[in-house]
């Protein structure tokens, strides 16, 4: 079960726009995520779901990011 829910909803496109670390993060992965024409459709928990990630892991690297930096969504 996920104990992330609201950071495995947060869409990759806002991520990358909004944390500035979030790009060497999803390299990091070894993702396509940086510079993907999808990133506005997936969420982190697509991220996890399509590299078959270890979610617990990603979503806590993901969260310390958030922390670091606070998330704003690109539609405000």
């Amino acid at each position: 079960m996920n104990d992330f829910p609201e950071i495995s909803e947060t869409n990759v496109e806002d991520f990358l726009k909004s944390t500035p670390k979030s790009v060497r993060f999803f390299l990091n992965w070894k993702t396509a995520c940086v510079g993907c024409g999808f990133a506005r459709f997936c969420t982190l928990g697509d991220v996890v779901k399509t590299y078959q990630l270890d979610e617990e892991k990603f979503l806590e690297e993901a969260k310390e990011l958030v922390v670091q930096q606070p998330l704003t969504r690109s539609s405000e």
